[in-house]
This record gives structure tokens, sequence and C-alpha cells, in this order.
């Protein structure tokens, strides 16, 4: 006989062998005893979770000669032949390639016929979200009356994906992911039938793997099974499934703790010379400090995935604080999804992790003031986090109010900042512009600046940026940079995008020296007063009577249409020529 893969040969065979799914097997058992069976049942949730296994338990029960029961016997003909799959009345319909109205409509007319062996004819159909719109239509009148000896299933993995008029004709159930305690409790029963010998975590990693999949975790043990040579081990597991390993993990962790990126640089070189993923490895790392987090938050450890002992995963949550475990978890995640895109993913991964390794990260501070890893924690204490942050700028504040009142300046500033051009006489700026921050250089109040860089950029023939620049105003110039007022978001967007190097440019030819260009946003920009243009004499108005003589016939029709377009709009009429 071929060999039968564990999946198809666990398959539960009823109601009580469902594994993470009690709130449908009591539901529908209730059902079966009280005679209250609905004529149709939508069963959604992700893979591996029993839907189609539970749809079969169903028919099985409806059809058994004990029944109908919520405890088939598996045993006679109607129960062997649904579990072989050639029962006559039930039928297994593979939605994704049976998506046409047309088989819709072959199902429509068996309906009508009575059972051919038991007392209901039962139709699975699989991954129902994949009919199309027309099917779906035509199965609408059938599904909300069927005759009373059919019941129908529906099966899907993406339920947003039905109809709401399919849905509202159905008893909906919602199947959850199966916890990995579940799971492996199941691969131990299984392991133990076949007579596997085992280490616990090793079912435990699988477990994990299978990501709530009963399926997908009786494939894997299917598999570590024809791997193992008389004992399935952890190394085993971990190098079939290509996991990193927690040993490695507490590794990376504490040399991320003691900030230590020479460390860190050195495990990846190792990792990527053992040949693993560095998506796996971020994967593994963020539920290493979730494990942590968890420990710090709630004390204890019933819902860590991945932690080791409890005494090794204390130590290592003691170089951290709370708020530093959730900085590095962001950051993981970040990295994770840079990853997939990035050309170098070497690169993006040690990037993450040295910065993991930066002082700016607050570090766990024990009693006695110092800190882990010999760095100070930057004002952070362990469980203070923002206490510290709130006393390094509550000092700040204090620091700045003192030079104020002695009517000093701030450290490193040179002579005074010049008036922003545009300000108003209260001594303000400009919404939207930031006060300098180094000396300015120059003084603007006649824009000379301004005309200077205009000149320059004319000269360069940078005639778009000249445009652009005209509708700004020069705000200051500093030592090091060039703040330009934009009266609106698309201008200083369009500087910055497009024309910032030819203003920097323009800027270094006027100075001397090179300048970052800096755009802030100004709700008022006011230029250097410029006398108004003379406007060129105006001819009195026409008398009445006065006029151009045209000759409206000699002109082409499309002339004449035309002058009469301009008549229209500017006033006026024809007149008649004079005569000779």
């Amino acid at each position: 006989m071929a060999y039968m893969a564990l999946y198809r040969k666990w398959r539960p065979g009823g109601f009580d062998e469902l594994v993470g799914q009690e709130h449908v097997s009591r539901t529908l058992s209730n059902a079966i005893n009280t005679g209250k069976v609905g004529h149709a049942y939508l069963f959604a949730g992700p893979r591996g979770t029993g839907k189609t296994s539970t749809a079969k338990i169903l028919a099985k029960a409806l059809n058994c000669q004990q029944g109908p029961t919520p405890n088939p016997c598996n045993q006679c003909e109607a129960c062997l032949k649904i579990n072989a799959g050639t029962s006559m009345d039930v039928f297994e319909i593979d939605a994704a390639s049976n998506r046409g109205i047309d088989e819709i409509r072959d199902l429509r007319e068996t309906v009508k016929f009575a059972p051919a062996e038991g007392r209901y004819k039962v139709y699975i159909i699989d991954e129902v979200h994949m009919l199309t719109m027309e099917a779906f239509n035509a199965l609408l009148k059938t599904l909300e009356e069927p005759p009373a000896h059919v019941v129908f299933i529906l099966a899907t993995t993406e339920a947003h994906k039905v109809p709401a008029t399919i849905q509202s004709r159905c008893q909906r159930y919602d199947f959850k992911r199966i916890t990995v305690a579940d799971i492996e409790g199941r691969l131990q029963l299984v392991a133990d039938n076949m007579g596997l010998e085992y280490d616990a975590e090793a079912l435990r990693l699988i477990a994990m793997k299978a990501d709530g999949g009963m399926r997908d975790a009786l494939g894997l043990l299917d598999q570590c099974a024809a791997l193992a040579q008389g004992r399935l081990t952890v190394e085993q597991a971990q190098g079939f499934l290509g996991l990193i390993g927690r040993d490695w993990i507490a590794g990376l962790v504490s040399a991320i703790g003691q900030q230590n990126g020479a460390e860190v640089l050195q495990k990846v070189a190792e990792l990527l010379q053992g040949g693993k993923e560095l998506s796996q490895m971020l994967g593994e790392l963020a539920m290493y400090f979730r494990s942590m987090l968890v420990l710090k938050a709630a004390g204890k450890r019933d819902d860590m995935d991945y932690g080791g002992s409890p005494e090794e995963l204390a130590r290592q949550a003691a170089a951290f604080t709370q708020p530093r475990i959730m900085e590095a978890i962001r950051r993981i995640h970040g990295a994770m999804a840079e990853v997939k895109w990035s050309p170098q993913p070497r690169i993006t991964v040690e990037s993450a992790l040295l910065e993991l390794c930066q002082p700016d990260i607050p570090a766990a501070q024990p009693a006695g003031g110092k800190a882990v890893g010999g760095r100070a924690a930057d004002g952070y204490a362990a469980g203070g986090g923002d206490e510290g942050r709130l006393a390094q700028l509550e000092a700040k504040l204090a620091q700045l109010a003192a030079m104020l009142q002695a009517g000093g300046a701030a450290p490193g500033a040179g002579a005074a900042a010049a008036p922003v051009q545009g300000a108003p006489a209260g001594g303000g700026v400009p919404a939207g512009a930031a006060a300098p921050v180094a000396a300015e250089v120059q003084s603007l109040d006649d824009g000379n600046f301004q005309k200077q860089l205009l000149g320059e950029l004319s000269a360069m023939g940078a005639a778009p940026a000249i445009s652009c620049a005209e509708k700004c105003a020069v705000l200051s110039v500093t030592d090091s940079q060039l703040v330009l007022g934009c009266p609106t978001v698309m201008l200083k967007g369009l500087i910055e995008r497009v024309y910032r190097k030819k203003l920097e440019e323009a800027a270094l030819r006027v100075s001397g020296r090179k300048l970052r260009l800096v755009c802030r946003l100004a709700e008022v920009v006011q230029r250097a007063a410029e006398p108004e243009p003379e406007l060129p004499d105006i001819p009195p108005p026409m008398d009445e009577g006065d006029g151009v003589g045209v000759d409206m016939s000699s002109l082409p029709p499309p002339e004449q249409k035309r002058l009469q377009h301009a008549v229209d709009f500017f006033g006026g009429d024809f007149i008649e020529p004079p005569e000779d």
C-alpha cells in the first residue's frame, strides 16, 4: 500500500478530535442534537485550521447509520465511503478549477434529485471565493431555498471576497489559528503513535514554524521524521526548518546589550558563512525581544514563544529598559521591510543592528549609577525613560532662560543675528520660518544678496531658477547656510527637488563659500520697494462715430468670424464706410 502523508492519515474523524476549534465543534454538535441543522454554512479561516475536515465530519454526522449524531462511528458504510471520498451523496467541488457559471448550472440541476444512499446530499465547495460573479449570482436562489435534503458547506481562506449576498444566506463560522501549545500536543500524540523518539523542544520549533496551521505542522513533522536518525533532535529540526537557533540569537542580543558593534558584525558574518537567511534571523530576533518585553511587562513567560530559560531571559532583559526593547522591535521590523527590496541586504541588516548598539537608544541603569555595558544611560533609568527625557528638556530650558536673563547669546554664536527680511516690528519671524542658529554674516535689509543671487543665476543661464527665486525672499545668510523664504508649499518643493544645485552654485559665487540651501515656508514674503513702472500713454477714447473702416465683404469668411467675435467681446458695432 502506498504511503499516506501524516496530515491525511491523522485527519480528524469527529468533532471531539478537532484541535483548537472548540467553538465550532460545540455549536455544530448542539445543532445536530437539537435537529437545527442549517441548509448552508460558510467556513472561513486561515489555511490548515480544519475547515474541510469539519465539513466532512458534518457530512458523516448527517449520513451516519447511527445518526444523525455529533459522534459519527467511522465504521458504517456511509462513514467509510465519505472518508474514502467515494460517497455518491457528498460532493467536493474545487471552486478554483470549477469557477464558471456552467459548472454552477450543472450543480443546480443535480440538487433537485434525492440522495442515493444517505439522508442528505452535502455539497462542499472549497475556496468558494474563486467563483466568478456570474457563478455567485447563479447560486443565489438555490443557496437561499435548497431542497430539504441538501446542505451546502462553503469553505474559504478569504471571506472578504465572498459577496455579502452569499454570506447573508449562510451560517458563518470563523476558524482561528491554532495555538502553539495545541499543535505541540497533537504532534506529541502523532509522534508517540509513530514510535518516533524526539526532543520536546524540536516539536515546539515545528509547532512555531507552522504558524497556526495543523496541516503545515503535520507536513513538517513528516519531513523531519524522514530526516531523523533514530531520534529527532533540536539541531536536526533547526537545520531542516532553516532556523537560526536560540543560542545564536541570545549571543547577538548580549552583544547589542553591551553595545559591542564589532561582535555584532562578527556574528552577522558567521551567519552568512553558514548559509542562513538574514530575514529569518531578523524574525527570530524580534521574537526574542518580544519575549523579553513580555517578561518585563508581565513578569511571567506563559505567552513567550521564543524565550529560553527564565534565568537566561531575565539576565538578558536586565540590559534593556522597556522603551529600548520597544524601539528595538520597531527598528527590526523596519529592517525586515527594507531587506525585501534592498540590493544589499547585508548592509541593511548590519546598519540596523549597529543602530541598536548606539547610545541614543536608552540603556538600563541599575541601582548605583553605573550604566550597563560601561556607558551612560543618557538620562534614562530602568523603567523611567519618560522621566529621564523630561529631566533633560527641563535642564535645557533652564539653561536657555538663564542666558536670556543675562543678555547672553547661545554657545557658539558669533555676531548678532541680522533681522529677518519681512519680519514684523515685534521681532518675530514669518510663519513657518525657523530662527537661524548660526551667526549672520551679511545684512539683508536692502535685499542686496538676493539681487546678486539673481544676477549670478542670469549669468549662468538658469532662467527657470530665476523665475522661482524671484518669487521668494532671502531670509538669512549664515556661515554655512542660505535660508530662503517660499510663499507656497509647491514652490518650496520645486526648489528643493529641482533647482537646489543651481541656487547653491550661485550662492557660492556671491559669497565665496559653500552654503547649504534651506527653504522655509513663509506666509508673507516682502521684497524691497521698487519704483513703479511708468504706464504708457493711453490714447483718449474715441468719440462716438469714430471707427476703423473695414470692408467686411472683402474679407474671407474666417476673418469675418474672428472680427465679429472681437466686436462681441470688446463692444461696439460695425459702421457703414463713408461714400466717396
